[in-house]
């Protein structure tokens, strides 16, 4: 009766570890941030902004909340779409991307910082995952310069023989 008694908690035992092996699929997700240009940023010259997420896992990922807050309102306006954004579910094998438009206000540096996201990962909803996007160099904002003034002013210091 022993020996039965023990071969019946070792199937248990068995059967219990096989269901903690057999997770739910996992949601895998990529976020990635660029901007259109990487370069020549101005004052009042506006660029776009894209926020694309990728499921590359088997399991889908529920609630995602992202959000971009790194265009303080001091040195940018966002003149088109929204830098936050949330999404019910992204299923397994999908992405999703969200542009948006800021415009720089003054001259500045500015040190580009990663996006945040957040999701619930799978169907159980246990935990919530935190993942931040990849980073960007800085951006240098100069003054908007008038190319066709400039052109006139080095034409005109040109035929006055008066160089700067």
């Amino acid at each position: 009766l022993l020996k039965c008694l023990t071969h019946a908690m070792l199937a248990v035992l068995l059967f219990a570890a096989a269901a903690d092996d057999a997770e739910e699929p996992r949601a895998s997700l990529l976020f990635y941030k660029k901007l259109s240009q990487t370069h020549g940023h101005a004052v009042n010259k506006p660029f776009n902004v894209t926020l694309t997420v990728y499921n590359k896992g088997v399991g889908n990922a529920y609630s995602l909340i992202v959000a971009d807050d790194n265009w303080k309102t001091d040195k940018f306006r966002i003149i088109g779409g929204g830098n936050n954004f949330t999404l019910d579910f992204l299923n397994a094998g999908d992405t999703y991307e969200h542009e948006f438009v800021v415009k720089p206000i003054r001259k500045a540096w500015h040190r580009v910082r990663p996006a945040k996201m957040f999701y619930v990962d799978g169907d159980a909803g246990e935990s919530t995952v935190s993942h931040l996007s990849n980073s960007l160099p800085d951006m240098r904002v100069i003054e908007k310069q008038d190319s066709l003034e400039e052109a006139a002013i080095m034409a005109g210091g040109g035929l006055t023989l008066n160089t700067i």
